[in-house]
């Protein structure tokens, strides 16, 4: 009898003690604190939203700061597979000014139409690779689609090439906000067919910064 009142007073006294745990907000914080494994791997995963992205990589701030200037768009935008790939897709103007003074004389360019003269345009995979914590390394290949609207200097008439989209470039950071990147981009083969018609095949450096 003794060993069984011994027992149940064991008993009664771990209950009791592990009611107290559950009721003491110190030990609730510390068992919230350690979510399970599958929870952990699951909060992890970023939702499809958080893997798109889209800028215009062409904008500058200064086309607020002064009249009459305007900056051509370099549209961007893709989504990340995972920390190294990604499914990308752009736009640029065939004749991509960037920032620059609109020109009065020019109706298309008072208006900023859109791809009014042509456009360049590609899909592509981007690969990219960490070179240290603040520099990365990145290449794109995939498939281009360029047009040319209105007549040359030579009286050709509107036309499109289709072909092969080539990238290149790197991306330094300098702190949480800025950062540096330079890319060079090749759509087919339009710079052999139109020449100075088009600089979509170029190479442009940037800075970016957030606020």
């Amino acid at each position: 009898m003794n060993a069984f009142r011994f027992g149940l007073a064991a008993a009664l006294f771990a209950a009791g003690s592990a009611h107290a745990q559950l009721r003491d907000p110190a030990s609730q914080a510390r068992l919230q604190a350690q979510p399970s494994p599958e929870a952990r791997a699951f909060a992890k995963m970023p939702t499809p939203f958080e893997r798109t992205y889209m800028v215009d990589e062409g904008a500058h701030p200064f086309t607020k700061l002064f009249d009459g200037y305007r900056s051509d768009p370099r549209l961007v935008a893709g989504i990340d597979l995972n920390r190294h790939l990604a499914l990308e897709a752009g736009y640029v103007e065939r004749k991509d000014r960037g920032f620059h003074a609109i020109d009065p004389r020019d109706p298309l360019d008072t208006a900023g139409a859109l791809g009014a003269k042509g456009f360049h345009s590609y899909v592509a995979l981007k690969v990219t690779a960490p070179i240290t914590d603040d520099l990365s390394a990145y290449g794109k290949v995939g498939l281009s689609h360029s047009e040319r609207r209105g007549a040359d200097a030579r009286g050709r008439e509107d036309n499109a090439i289709g072909g092969a989209y080539t990238g290149i470039g790197a991306k330094y950071k300098l702190n949480e906000k800025a950062s540096v990147s330079v890319e060079g981009q090749k759509f087919g083969n339009t710079a052999e067919k139109w020449g100075n018609d088009t600089n979509g095949n170029k190479v442009n450096a940037k800075l970016n910064l957030g606020f």
